[in-house]
């Protein structure tokens, strides 16, 4: 045989079994993942029914698909189409590197400041709050606490996607003098939440909250109870309808499952998941060329203060 040819056959063989175990090791991170998600769905998922899937099929259904991802992109892409056979808003997965540029701070992503304080006409105070983390109740109390001679106080939460349950009761306790009802969380068990804190420090002036399409999960909590208590003003248009209670789950490889371990009602039992709330003044949310919605807020507190 020639030995260069020798050669050449040896090199691609030697090829061949390094790459093998590779893709091995690939297709098993891939079961890996789309099992777990599986698995912990059909285990904690709040409804028993699946919304009346058959959750085995769906296993079958999907399973190939995975296997056969031939990247991180792709193999989420699966898992999540897998899980909006639930059609259920706090069911999904999320990738390493989603998670990563999750964690890198907003003017990296290009995004807005999380949270931003500003004074508006007439002795207004605008706060601007896109999430609900840790340490935002008590920035939020700062602010108002700190704001000269206040006349009213406008939440603007038309980009505002959620967050912690624990803080969203902290924050809608700033403003009632007493311990309220919130939700219901009704799963493998029921749990009440009730707003917490401030007491008599909490904001009792004129109040008002903006919402809009992207207003998502506990911010829809916080808009409603503000405004059917008669405690806020209503404004804008209506919110996303994405309200169960998910719990997060880490997956092989770094990745995350949310799964909505319960459904959720208000205090008087209405379900905002898949419909949403729609606030007393409907007005376009769009920020330019005119901010219609914060206008319209402005113009119903500035009504409403003591003449």
């Amino acid at each position: 045989m020639n030995r260069r040819l020798s050669r050449l056959v040896l090199a691609l063989c030697c090829l061949v079994s390094a790459s093998t175990p590779v893709l091995g090791r690939e297709t098993d991170l891939n079961a890996r993942v789309f099992d777990r998600a599986w698995s912990i769905v059909a285990d904690r998922y709040w409804d028993r029914a699946m919304g009346g899937n058959h959750w085995e099929a769906i296993r079958d259904r999907f399973y190939p698909q995975a296997l056969a991802a031939k990247d991180e992109r792709q193999l989420y892409a699966v898992v999540n189409r897998m899980l909006d056979q639930l059609d259920d808003s706090h069911v999904y997965a999320t990738s390493p590197g989603q998670l990563r540029w999750e964690k890198e701070p907003p003017e990296e992503r290009d995004l807005p400041p999380a949270r931003a304080a500003t004074m508006v006409d007439g002795g207004i105070l605008l706060i601007t709050l896109n999430q609900f983390d840790g340490g935002d109740d008590k920035w939020l109390r700062d602010q108002i606490a700190r704001a000269p001679a206040l006349r009213g106080v406008i939440l603007d939460l038309r980009d505002n996607l959620g967050g912690r349950d624990d803080i969203l009761d902290k924050i809608a306790g700033l403003f009632t003098d007493r311990r309220q009802l919130l939700i219901r969380l009704n799963g493998r068990r029921e749990i009440e939440e009730y707003t917490r804190g401030a007491g008599s420090r909490s904001y009792l002036g004129p109040l008002a909250v903006i919402v809009g399409p992207d207003t998502a999960s506990a911010a829809e909590i916080l808009a409603y109870f503000l405004g059917e208590s008669g405690r806020a003003i209503s404004v804008g248009q209506k919110t996303a309808g994405a309200v169960t209670g998910g719990v997060e789950h880490d997956l092989p490889g770094g990745g995350m499952l949310t799964v909505a371990e319960y459904d959720i009602r208000t205090a008087n039992g209405t379900r905002l998941e898949g419909r949403g709330f729609t606030p007393r003044h409907i007005v376009p949310v769009a920020r330019k060329p005119v901010d219609a919605a914060l206008n319209k807020a402005i113009a119903l507190l500035s009504a409403a203060q003591p003449r």
